[in-house]
């Protein structure tokens, strides 16, 4: 595996929002998005990688010189499935690469699309499609099956965060103890927390029945959380873990999941906020969930919400988390995360 030197930042990074979630760790912490760059040059390597694939490229800088750019992207999944396959990316192959610039290597780049010698321009988020060439779904009736997070316009990753701002005297020491581009645990495959399982844009989930019980299943980092169906206490013999011990009863057409059990971890990876560092939401142990899943026949969407409670790092409860997935044909596949290794 080829290793990546990713510094800890020691200086304020400014917040910069952005409309678009990007499925490992957060776009505005690490590239930005008004220093926009294009490169060509020739592949040299493209690693097939989730969450994030790199695209190694031959090119010269402005001085003439050739150099190696090393650019990162969605994982080699979500790209096959919006036309960007690993074959187009051969090393020998001649693109152009377009994109935002990494904040602190200035031969690093997160791209957005990449223009064959052909001259096709592909989009790592896939064509965009009219309303009408939108695929047709068979009506469905219940909250079974495989469902797409529905896009939400303005939601960051990693802006300002409300919740900073009632944390305990020891939920604050946490966060400060806290280095986000060392310590996400997404750099080590860890699902990180169930919101932001719900929250993985571009890859699919799928809820279906097992036994007695209900599976929840994330394609983000091979999530299969079972949710045992009456059960009112959490064994003695389970460890504490990033996605706790579900338990779930239905009220009407309701699924209600209460989840405990949690380990200490973290909530939102990155967050920014004016005059402060780069830090992350984190949670304690005594951390408490309550979703509620329904499916609305009449927009043909489930409906999630999510309630947070944790009064060991926190003096008050969460606003509620929504969000609204839509049917899909895709196929959950194996994620297969690669951990990151830290230089």
């Amino acid at each position: 595996m080829l290793k990546r030197f990713l510094p800890v930042l020691c200086s304020f990074v400014p917040a910069l929002l952005t409309s678009t979630a990007y499925s490992h760790h957060s776009f505005a912490p690490h590239f930005d998005v008004a220093k926009p760059v294009s490169i060509t040059g020739t592949v040299t390597v493209f690693e097939k990688r989730n969450p994030h694939a790199y695209l190694h490229i031959e090119a010269p800088d402005a001085n003439g010189r050739t150099r190696e750019y090393v650019c990162e992207s969605h994982g080699v999944t979500q790209l096959t499935r919006n036309g960007i396959t690993p074959e187009m990316l051969a090393p020998g192959t001649v693109l152009t690469l377009k994109g935002s610039q990494h904040r602190r290597d200035p031969y690093a780049c997160f791209f957005n699309s990449i223009q064959l010698a052909d001259g096709r321009v592909l989009d790592v988020n896939g064509p965009r499609a009219s309303p009408d060439a939108r695929p047709q779904f068979a009506p469905r009736t219940s909250l079974y099956g495989t469902w797409l997070l529905q896009p939400i316009a303005n939601r960051s990753t990693s802006g300002p965060q409300e919740m900073m701002n009632y944390l305990t005297a020891e939920g604050a020491a946490a966060v400060r103890a806290y280095q986000p581009f060392v310590d996400d645990p997404a750099y080590r495959c860890d699902p990180v927390a169930v919101r932001r399982a719900w929250f993985a844009p571009g890859t699919p989930m799928a809820i279906r029945q097992a036994g007695e019980d209900i599976i929840v299943q994330h394609e983000w980092m091979d999530i299969q959380r079972t949710i045992h169906m009456g059960v009112k206490e959490v064994p003695a013999t389970v460890p504490p873990s990033s996605l706790g011990y579900s338990m779930g009863h239905f009220e009407g057409e309701t699924l209600v999941i209460e989840t405990l059990n949690y380990a200490q971890g973290v909530l939102n990876q990155y967050v920014e906020m004016d005059g402060f560092p780069t830090r992350g939401l984190l949670h304690s142990d005594a951390l408490r969930t309550l979703e509620r899943i329904r499916f609305n026949p009449d927009t043909q969407r489930v409906e999630m919400s999510i309630e947070h409670v944790d009064p060991k790092f926190f003096t008050r409860d969460f606003p509620l988390a929504e969000a609204r997935y839509g049917p899909t044909n895709l196929e959950i596949q194996t994620f297969g995360c690669i951990p990151e290794i830290l230089k």
